[in-house]
């Protein structure tokens, strides 16, 4: 297959379904297709169920995250690896699948992962999101994929968190958004809530920064990506 069109995937984790549903105007205004990598679906309501399936028939992805967001390290260490597989990995696909829910990709809760975890999941989901994006800066060009790889993991190339001290700001996005253009490649970027407003800080963008952001992705013209998408463009 040929090198995908430069562009970006866009992933916002955990469950703010409710949020989540009422930016997808913004998202359609821009004809952008993203995916939200959801944890603890066995709690949703039937109508955060019917919300996420509404997201899903607009066009989005709906991605795993395991079923309660535990810490990597400190799970297997109290449980074991074969555990956090068993209960946060293959259970939790299964009742994705039941909800209708594909579960074709994964993202590593806080970015962590080892090499037996990443070995697994990979083998499970098309696409694994792996590392998260404070080390990119040690070297942009490198988090910008034209393929996977045998191991089909990526690694985040920036926030989209807007309003967490550590984003780093719209001139570091520039600075992303243009290696990503002059490499011809695709960046993974990481969010989390989708606020109407800005109110202090925290893992979230507001509606305002989320259409600017998405301006600047398609003033640089590239293609917007869910992460299985992705996957199979390779």
């Amino acid at each position: 297959m040929s090198d995908p069109n430069p562009g970006v995937c866009l992933t916002f984790d955990d469950f703010f379904v409710d949020n989540w549903f009422a930016a997808l105007p913004i998202l359609k205004k821009h004809e952008a297709r993203v995916t939200f990598c959801v944890s603890h679906l066995q709690r949703a309501t039937q109508n955060q169920l019917k919300l996420l399936s509404d997201i899903q028939n607009a066009g989005h992805e709906i991605g795993y995250h395991t079923r309660t967001h535990p810490k990597l390290n400190q799970y297997i260490e109290d449980k074991g690896l074969e555990s956090w597989i068993a209960n946060e990995i293959d259970l939790g696909v299964r009742e994705h699948k039941a909800a209708g829910f594909t579960a074709t990709s994964f993202a590593s809760p806080f970015h962590s992962f080892t090499k037996q975890s990443l070995e697994l999941t990979c083998k499970r989901f098309e696409i694994v999101r792996a590392k998260g994006p404070r080390s990119a800066a040690k070297d942009l060009s490198a988090r910008v994929y034209r393929n996977l790889g045998e191991k089909k993991a990526v690694h985040n190339i920036g926030s989209i968190d807007f309003q967490h001290p550590v984003q780093g700001g719209w001139h570091w996005l520039d600075k992303i958004l243009n290696t990503i253009a002059e490499t011809s490649g695709v960046g993974i970027f990481t969010g989390h809530d989708i606020r109407r407003k800005k109110i202090g800080q925290g893992f979230y963008c507001s509606h305002s920064q989320l259409d600017r952001f998405l301006n600047e992705v398609k003033s640089r013209e590239l293609k917007f990506y869910t992460l299985t998408e992705f996957s199979r463009s390779v």
